[in-house]
Formats: structure tokens, C-alpha cells, sequence
């Protein structure tokens, strides 16, 4: 399995390029979560859109789950 901080590395790009409903990443954190070893946290804030960030959400983790090659995501999005 690789080193977790390569997978956020290699997750950084894709995860702000993704798009769902016409919703992009405004701005993006990205880190190992402090408390569970095999979960990659993701937090992204939206800007000004309509739509639910929870879907955002889900639709995200969805289509990255195989880039994070035996960890978890969590994602949290927000918006302005």
C-alpha cells in the first residue's frame, strides 16, 4: 500500500478540478486526519452556488475512491 501523504498528493489535482452540477473547488485542504490512520480528510469550500454541498460531497468521494488506494475519504464541503 502507498504512503498516505502520496495519496493526498496525487488526490490534490483531481479532487480540485472535479466538477459536479456546475460546482468547482473554490478552495481545497487536503491531509492525513489525525486520528484514524487509514482516513485522507478533504475539505472544500464551493464559493457562491446553489448547489448542496452534502452532494458535492458524496459525488466527490464516489469518484475518487479508487485514487485513495486502501484509505478512506472524508469529505466536507461548504459553501459561501
Amino acid at each position: 500500500m502507498p504512503d498516505i501523504n502520496q495519496v493526498v498528493r496525487a488526490l490534490e489535482e483531481p479532487v480540485r478540478a472535479f466538477e459536479w452540477q456546475g460546482a468547482r473547488v473554490v478552495e481545497l485542504q487536503i491531509r492525513p486526519s489525525g486520528d484514524d490512520v487509514d482516513v485522507i480528510k478533504v475539505w472544500v469550500d464551493l464559493g457562491e452556488t446553489a448547489v448542496d454541498p452534502s452532494g458535492w460531497a458524496r459525488a466527490c468521494e464516489a469518484a475518487h475512491a479508487t485514487l485513495a488506494t486502501g484509505f478512506r475519504l472524508q469529505v466536507r464541503a461548504e459553501k459561501a
